[in-house]
């Protein structure tokens, strides 16, 4: 064996050890069943922590922070939904918003959910914009006092370069079939009939975040106009506004949680977490987050569509990404 592929050995060897070592440090309080696991009464507690996405799988990023998957989201909530032996829901939202469609998705697997059990929300230190879509048709919310919360509202930002392109000769060529194709598009400005499309699908988009917090809030749509302003209120504004109902945190929402299902003090609460294992550790190093790619990965030009259907976010404005 010659002393270059010992040596490589070696190397190779180190770099896998500190590579599980790394990945059982990132996934501490990761692991479990895949399920809510035991038997008899008990209060299943849900988290949806980071950045909301359509994503088929939540996870973290090494470089654009954690995000929450809707379909692995929703899945969680079923599995509490048709299991028996959950008597109610702890929803532990600590998210600043994310993708529209997403967040709506979401809304509605709470609600029906709260149809049939008591699902109770607890805010962490950010549920703003998509965090509070999701958080408001459960039966009962929580807030702390500092929690940032509310921004109703609906955001679209672009960046358009085209005179720093023109400054350095460079020209984009665009073939396209369809007047709206490459809405969007960073390389030219944007025309005042695009602009006036893109103002329309953010209205409208406005409206249905507002008829969901109305209903699932059980407020007047015109109640709830006035406060979706995008403004970000701390949890005791959210009080006084009823966009929340009790201040408090988590074994505030456990406590409250057992109460409306009826269930003695000490019922247990088991949290669903899913399984984990040492290679999604290059799922982080790779994972995208709200639209916003990986240094990683390529240079590659999104289409329109994904365009709009990226940036036009339920998202806490004073979120730095």
């Amino acid at each position: 064996m010659s002393r270059k592929f010992t040596t490589g050995l070696v190397i190779f060897l180190l770099f896998v050890a500190a590579l599980v070592l790394l990945s059982r440090q990132f996934m501490v309080g990761m692991t479990g069943k895949d399920g809510f696991g035991g038997h008899g009464d008990r209060v299943a507690l849900v988290y949806a922590e980071g950045a909301i996405t359509g994503d088929a799988e939540s996870g973290r990023s090494l470089f654009g922070g954690s995000y929450v998957s809707s379909v692995e989201l929703i899945e969680m909530l079923e599995k509490a939904r048709e299991d028996d032996d959950i008597r109610a829901v702890v929803l532990r939202v600590n998210s600043p918003g994310g993708s529209a469609a997403a967040s709506h998705e979401i809304f509605e697997e709470v609600a029906k959910v709260n149809a049939e059990k008591p699902v109770v929300v607890s805010m962490g230190d950010v549920c703003a914009s998509g965090g509070y879509y999701i958080s408001s048709p459960a039966g009962y919310v929580f807030a702390n006092p500092s929690t940032l919360t509310g921004s109703i509202g609906v955001i679209w930002d672009s960046l358009e370069y085209s005179s720093l392109l023109e400054k350095y000769g460079i020209r984009s060529v665009t073939l396209k079939a369809g007047e709206f194709k490459d809405i969007g598009s960073a390389t030219r400005e944007m025309k005042e009939n695009e602009r006036a499309m893109l103002q329309r699908m953010l209205d409208q988009v406005h409206d249905q975040f507002i008829s969901a917090v109305a209903t699932g809030r059980g407020m007047e749509v015109e109640d709830v106009r006035k406060l979706a302003t995008g403004m970000i209120y701390t949890g005791e504004n959210a009080l006084e506004l009823k966009l929340v109902d009790e201040l408090g945190g988590l074994e505030a929402a456990k406590a409250k949680a057992r109460e409306l299902a009826g269930l003695p003090e000490d019922a247990k609460v088991v949290a669903y977490e899913k399984k984990r294992n040492v290679f999604d550790i290059f799922d982080m190093l790779s994972a995208e987050a709200v639209g916003y790619p990986s240094p990683l990965r390529g240079l590659e030009q999104p289409s329109a569509l994904e365009i709009i259907a990226r940036r036009l976010l339920l998202r806490d404005i004073g979120r730095l990404e």
